[in-house]
């Protein structure tokens, strides 16, 4: 199913830097994938499939394994499989999806993010359903380095940078917040990729966010520590 995508994606492993970090980011969750036993997916963004139907043909060899979709727009015509079901929903509506889609309450093996990008969206994606993400499973979140949309990048968008670089940082900040409950890795190359493992229980809730504080001034900072010693502040 779908064989001709996944030999896309690996054809691309031996072009220019775009296109073979792409490849090698989705070639990963491709083979997690494959790995999983009857694995339960849940992927937020759809758009023209791409990464639907790569999906699918991880799942081709599972008995049981699903693939839920959610899009804003109705992409029900872009893949096709007994594996695959599609809701047409704000992906971060997590109880519309969950009513639409109800064995998502049983645990959730691998997350897929790729949706609207601004941390208020994203925040409620990730803090929607990180708690039936099942201990062990796997979030993977698209386009988190503002690298390919700097001034004078190839993609050289305002809008797309600033809102990718306070994503990653918001990633950042929920990772500081919950060291206890997942591990954190960020993937560079074309738009990037994130990965957060889950290591606590199922249902499971995350702590808000911790932010934190950046120096502005090594002066001020030298002048602190100088006051910290001599037990002033």
């Amino acid at each position: 199913m779908y064989e001709d995508k996944l030999n896309e994606y690996k054809a691309n492993l031996n072009s220019g830097n775009d296109k073979h970090f792409r490849a090698k980011h989705y070639l990963s969750m491709h083979a997690l994938i494959t790995q999983l036993e009857n694995p339960t997916m849940l992927e937020l963004g759809v758009q023209s499939g791409n990464s639907t139907k790569l999906f699918l043909n991880a799942l081709q060899d599972s008995d049981r394994g699903t693939l839920v979709s959610v899009d804003i727009a109705d992409c029900s015509t872009v893949a096709s499989s007994p594996k695959w079901t599609f809701i047409r929903s704000d992906s971060a509506d997590t109880d519309n999806i969950l009513n639409h889609a109800p064995w998502l309450r049983d645990g959730i093996d691998v997350l897929f993010i790729d949706s609207l990008h601004t941390v208020d969206h994203v925040y409620k994606e990730i803090y929607g359903f990180f708690p039936y993400l099942k201990k062990g499973g796997v979030i993977f979140m698209d386009d988190v380095d503002s690298a390919p949309y700097a001034e004078g990048e190839e993609m050289d968008s305002f809008y797309v940078e600033t809102e990718n670089r306070q994503i990653l940082n918001f990633i950042n900040c929920v990772f500081e917040a919950n060291m206890d409950r997942l591990d954190l890795s960020i993937h560079r190359g074309w738009t990037g990729l994130a990965r957060l493992d889950k290591r606590s229980d199922f249902m499971t809730q995350l702590n808000e966010p911790k932010g934190l504080k950046v120096r502005q001034s090594r002066r001020m900072w030298k002048l602190k520590r100088s006051l910290k010693k001599r037990k002033i502040i």
